[in-house]
C-alpha cells in the first residue's frame, strides 16, 4: 500500500497542478474580454457622442438657414413699405416684419443653444478620443501579455493532462474512485497522521486505526474528514521505537 500512497501523492500533485492550469485557462479569456468589452464601449460611446454631434451640426445649419430665409424676406418686406398706398397694407407688412423678426430672435437664441451644445460636446469627444487613444496602447500590451501567458498554459495542460492518466493507471481501480470524490469535495486527497492526530482535521485518530496507518496494510480514510491517512518514516520509527 506504501506504492499506492506514493502515486496518489503524486496524482494529487499534478492535479492541484492542472487546477491551477485550468483556472489560467478561465481567467485569461475572461480578462482579454473585460479589456476588449471595455474598449469596445468606449468607441460605443465615442460614436454615439459623434451621431449626436452630427445632428446638432444639422440642427445649427437649418437654423442658420431659416435665419438667412427670414432676413431675407425682412430686407424685401422693408423695401416694399415705400411702395405701399394704404395705411392698412403698410399696417400689415410692419406686423408681418415684427412677427419676423421676433421670430429671428427665438431663432437666434436657439442656434446659440445649438452652438453651445457643439462645443461641450466637441470637447467631450476631443477628451474621449484621447483617453481612447491611451487605453487603446495600454490594454494592447496588456492583451498581447496576457495571450502570450494563455499559450504558455495551453502548452503545458495537454502534457499535463497525458501525465495525469498515466499516473492514474497505476492507482488501484477501488482506491481511485474514493480518491476522485474526495478530491473533488476537498482539493487534497491525503492526511499527514501525526500522534494519533489527522492533520487534515485535527481530530483523534482511534489507537488501533492509526496502528494501521503505521503498517500501511491498506488504506485508512480518516473517521472525520475521510481523507486518505499516511505517515511520514520518522513516525514510523518513532512508534515502532516506543513499542
Amino acid at each position: 500500500m506504501k506504492d499506492q500512497i506514493v502515486v496518489i501523492d503524486e496524482l494529487q500533485r499534478i492535479d492541484t497542478e492542472l487546477s491551477e492550469l485550468e483556472v489560467h485557462l478561465k481567467e485569461y479569456p475572461e480578462r482579454i474580454s473585460e479589456f476588449e468589452h471595455e474598449l469596445e464601449t468606449s468607441r460605443n460611446t465615442l460614436s454615439e457622442l459623434k451621431t449626436q454631434l452630427e445632428q446638432f451640426n444639422e440642427n445649427k445649419t437649418k437654423l442658420e438657414q431659416e435665419l438667412a430665409s427670414n432676413e431675407e424676406t425682412i430686407k424685401k418686406s422693408e423695401q416694399k413699405l415705400f411702395d405701399i398706398k394704404t395705411h392698412k397694407e403698410y399696417a400689415a407688412l410692419q406686423k408681418e416684419i415684427s412677427d419676423t423678426k421676433r421670430t429671428n430672435s427665438e431663432l437666434e437664441e436657439n442656434l446659440i443653444d445649438e452652438m453651445e451644445k457643439i462645443e461641450g460636446i466637441e470637447s467631450k469627444i476631443s477628451e474621449l478620443e484621447e483617453e481612447l487613444s491611451a487605453k487603446e496602447e495600454e490594454y494592447k500590451e496588456k492583451i498581447d501579455e496576457i495571450k502570450e501567458k494563455l499559450e504558455e498554459v495551453k502548452v503545458q495542460y495537454t502534457p499535463k493532462k497525458a501525465e495525469k492518466e498515466n499516473i492514474a493507471s497505476k492507482i488501484s481501480p477501488e482506491i481511485l474512485p474514493v480518491y476522485e470524490k474526495i478530491m473533488k469535495r476537498d482539493g487534497t486527497a491525503l492526511a499527514l497522521a501525526k500522534n494519533e492526530i489527522c492533520t487534515g482535521c485535527h481530530m483523534n485518530i482511534p489507537p488501533q486505526l492509526f496502528n494501521e496507518v503505521l503498517t500501511l496494510s491498506r488504506i485508512i480514510q480518516c473517521p472525520s474528514c475521510k481523507k486518505i491517512l499516511y505517515c511520514e518514516e520518522e513516525e514510523k520509527q518513532s512508534e515502532a521505537q516506543t513499542a
